[in-house]
């Protein structure tokens, strides 16, 4: 069993992530003959996976080093591990539910009236929307949630009164959507792997014994769920864990990287 890292700052957590602009070339180089996959290569959509896998069988070389995956299916598989089989809502199911949102102000979730009002005229595919920005800024995390209200209130109103009326309204469909049996997306399923990896490296080393790099390629930035993601991941694993960003962002993103990763209790998520 591998022994995680005991990082005690952003920077060590930092330290353990290598970014290249593009480059992917050196992922590819990597094709080896493996008996078991020895690196995991994340590509969030399903296309940059394929080109990747058709671009080794271009090239005649093997594809058994990689395993390759998307963040939340790894986190459904390291949620397997301990729980039963996680499920979790899709965007059909969600639109369905803030379909069935209540149409009296006063049966609304707090903070959803706003944007409900004829002013706004938002209907669920926005709200839905909303709800999803917000995850990707925030990830739910009360740090970061606070950190945006500091920032907008600091606009002038009417700017102000707006981007507050869009973090209440977010967190409302949020609310709305977590009174169910299931997770409310895959991505509140990566936060629940996020937590579980925090420290643990058994929940780690159980699914993915062999694997001693994690790459996640095809991304131009790094929602703030990804990256809470790797957080846990440095603190689980002893994994080399490289970013392939597209040209253009690889070098702010590197000087922000300690920033990005100093997020205490990655995964926690705003109680609602």
């Amino acid at each position: 069993m591998s022994t995680p890292h005991l990082h005690t700052t952003a920077q060590d957590v930092a330290s353990q992530i290598s970014i290249y602009s593009g480059e992917e070339e050196r992922l590819l180089e990597r094709a080896d003959r493996t008996a078991t996959p020895t690196e995991l290569v994340l590509a969030p959509t399903e296309l940059h996976r394929r080109n990747l896998q058709r671009r080794l069988r271009e090239r005649a070389q093997p594809q058994n080093a990689f395993e390759f995956a998307d963040p939340e299916t790894v986190a459904e598989e390291l949620l397997a591990a301990t729980d039963s089989t996680p499920t979790s809502l899709d965007r059909v199911d969600r639109l369905a539910l803030l379909r069935s949102l209540p149409s009296e102000p006063a049966d609304q979730p707090p903070g959803l009236h706003p944007l409900l009002s004829t002013q706004h005229d938002t209907g669920p595919q926005q709200l839905e929307q909303i709800r999803v920005e917000l995850e990707s800024m925030t990830n739910f995390h009360p740090d970061r949630i606070a950190a945006l209200r500091d920032v907008t209130d600091e606009f002038a109103s009417p700017i102000a009164d707006e981007a507050t009326t869009l973090v209440d309204g977010g967190l409302a469909v949020e609310t709305w959507l977590r009174d169910t049996a299931k997770a409310v997306s895959k991505t509140a399923l990566l936060r629940r792997a996020t937590r579980r990896l925090d420290g643990d490296d058994e929940v780690w080393t159980d699914r993915y014994p062999d694997i001693e790099r994690v790459s996640l390629v095809g991304v131009s930035s790094i929602p703030a769920p990804e990256v809470d993601f790797l957080h846990g991941l440095c603190t689980a694993t002893t994994a080399d864990i490289e970013l392939y960003l597209r040209p253009g962002t690889a070098e702010y993103l590197t000087t922000r990287l300690p920033d990005l990763l100093s997020i205490e209790r990655p995964g926690r998520e705003v109680n609602l």
